[in-house]
């Protein structure tokens, strides 16, 4: 029976590699690799449950095709920024056309894996609004009613975004955004419901977060909120709150009598 000792010794290390920690670099690789290879339906498979929930497989291939990642040669791969089960990577897309795209890749772990939840382009240096092609969240409208309307004063806007934030935070604490959807712009009611609204969000409730530091103190803009020419108010920003510093960007649509809330970011960190 002495040759099942040397065949346990490669069972044990063979089992010891299947437990390596997976590296979030070489998942949101293998994710591009995959639109590459005309796998985007797998790639899509592969995402975060958060990343499922706000586009379909189908709409999420044709954003794939848009921003040019079915052309995926490579790119510039840089360390990963991990913070618990999240991690973040920067890369610049090198694309078979010879476009490079910069981008900003956010990875959940979930079941053991490093997954894709989110692919950002980096903050706009005007509005310092980071836009992630793959969300549901504020897309732009066919509308140019809002156009004529000025940027509130500055007191009116921080007091929009506590108001918005701390709806949010209620959402949180109750575990459901029924009632944060019925407080939203009714331009965005006609993008999303309240179900994908919830998945969207859904991590948040599952993390227990709390928002409710930011209630005594003032936020900071990353720079002064500006109205597009598609009328919509961009605010993006952070409160200094601690351990964890709350970080948002709000699109915000004029429906009388007030600027209503149409599409939100929300992220804690460090």
């Amino acid at each position: 029976m002495r040759w099942l000792r040397p065949l346990f010794a490669l069972l044990v290390l063979a089992w010891s590699g299947c437990q390596k920690a997976p590296d979030p670099a070489a998942s949101a690789r293998q994710f591009f690799e995959l639109i590459a290879s005309g796998r985007t339906q797998t790639a899509w498979q592969s995402a975060a449950f958060g990343l499922q929930a706000q586009r379909s497989a189908v709409v999420f291939e044709a954003t794939a095709k848009e921003m040019g990642l079915t052309e995926y040669a490579g790119g510039d791969w840089q360390a990963p920024e991990i913070d618990g089960k999240t991690a973040k990577v920067r890369v610049t897309v090198k694309t078979r056309t010879g476009l490079e795209l910069p981008l900003i890749i956010t990875l959940n772990q979930e079941a053991g894996a490093w997954r894709v939840y989110s692919i950002r382009q980096p903050p706009n240096e005007k509005t310092g609004v980071s836009e992630n092609r793959f969300t549901l969240i504020g897309k732009i409208p066919a509308f140019t009613d809002a156009v004529t309307q000025p940027v509130p004063p500055e007191a009116e806007v921080r007091q929009i975004v506590q108001d918005n934030l701390l709806r949010f935070n209620d959402a949180i604490v109750a575990q459901s955004f029924d009632a944060f959807y019925d407080s939203v712009s009714a331009k965005w009611q006609d993008q999303l419901t309240k179900g994908q609204l919830q998945r969207a969000f859904q991590p948040f409730i599952d993390k227990k977060v709390t928002l409710d530091g930011i209630r005594n103190i003032a936020p900071v803009f990353d720079n002064p909120p500006t109205v597009g020419t598609d009328g919509l108010l961009l605010v993006s920003g952070h409160y200094p709150t601690k351990p964890y510093r709350v970080h948002f960007a709000l699109k915000l649509l004029y429906e009388l009598p007030t600027w209503k809330l149409f599409g939100l970011d929300v992220n804690l960190r460090q």
